[in-house]
């Protein structure tokens, strides 16, 4: 159930992208920011009843997964290319790894390593998609780099809260939207200019794709365990990208498919790596259980 729960996330986060394009036409960025996270803590407190707010790491989730994430995309896409920062945002899962390898001492093999950059080799295809002229700018995608690694901190922060409620989820929100508070200053009266497809699509991002998709997203991380989640975002540009094929009415390209096709390709090959290594770890237990059991008896 929470691997579907997992897909249902990716499919709302796909066609996030869509949604947030017609906001920022008429909307700040910040203040569209400020207002999709407070209609995701109305949602989740009106769910949960009274929200957990005041804990580090709920704190520490709201800082790197909500404010973070989005004010380092957003002010990327001010100096750099989307094609960029696309890219550069789509290495998460590669930088999760590392962290999970290097900080966390979690075991990691070469076919997992394997598996995460072919599944990034074939996100660059289908975010390109026939466009190899990338122009590099450093500030632009320096910041880019910061959402990645919001992403691996946000990640980190809620494996250490363990089985996340509504309650903290709502206190997640609550702090994205606090810090996003002072950069909307200013810039209310943008407001006024909405309209209704401008209203749907910010009760979209802010009820589905940021109050239910996060609560659902971070009991994956719990069930399926934070790197098989996280590889997961891979999955997103190709959604996004096939709605994009769909309602422009386009064949998909071969180097679209042929993206599609790495993506799995990648993921199965680390899916595989982590239940042989689940696997090893269990028969390593068993058989440690009967040693243990002899030296007590002696």
């Amino acid at each position: 159930m929470e691997r579907f729960f997992a897909w249902l996330v990716i499919v709302l986060w796909g066609v996030s992208f869509l949604a947030t394009k017609v906001v920022v036409q008429v909307l700040n960025p910040f203040l569209a920011g400020f207002l999709r996270f407070l209609l995701s803590f109305l949602f989740l407190s009106l769910v949960s009843g009274r929200p957990k707010i005041f804990n580090r790491d709920i704190f520490m989730a709201g800082f790197w997964g909500v404010f973070g994430y989005f004010a380092f995309e957003n002010s990327a896409l001010m100096f750099t290319e989307p094609t960029n920062a696309a890219i550069i945002v789509s290495s998460a899962p590669i930088f999760f790894l590392l962290f999970s390898h290097i900080v966390q001492k979690k075991k990691t093999t070469a076919g997992m390593y394997l598996g995460v950059l072919l599944s990034f080799l074939g996100v660059v295809l289908v975010i390109l998609n026939g466009r190899f002229v990338l122009k590099l700018n450093p500030i632009g995608d320096l910041l880019a780099f910061g959402a990645a690694l919001s992403w691996v901190f946000y990640t980190h922060h809620v494996e250490r809260l363990g089985s996340l409620s509504f309650k903290e989820n709502a206190g997640i929100m609550f702090w994205g939207m606090v810090l996003f508070l002072p950069f909307s200053a200013g810039k209310f009266h943008q407001v006024l200019d909405m309209n209704a497809s401008v209203i749907v699509s910010l009760i979209y991002l802010g009820i589905l794709c940021s109050g239910l998709a996060y609560f659902l997203w971070n009991r994956a991380i719990e069930k399926l365990g934070s790197r098989r989640t996280t590889n997961m975002i891979y999955y997103i540009p190709v959604v996004t990208a096939v709605v994009e094929h769909t309602v422009k009415m386009r064949f998909p390209s071969a180097l679209l498919i042929g993206g599609v096709v790495l993506v799995v390709l990648g993921l199965s090959i680390f899916e595989r790596e982590a239940e042989h290594e689940t696997e090893s770890s269990t028969d390593r237990m068993r058989k440690d259980r009967p040693e243990k059991a002899r030296s007590c008896s002696d």
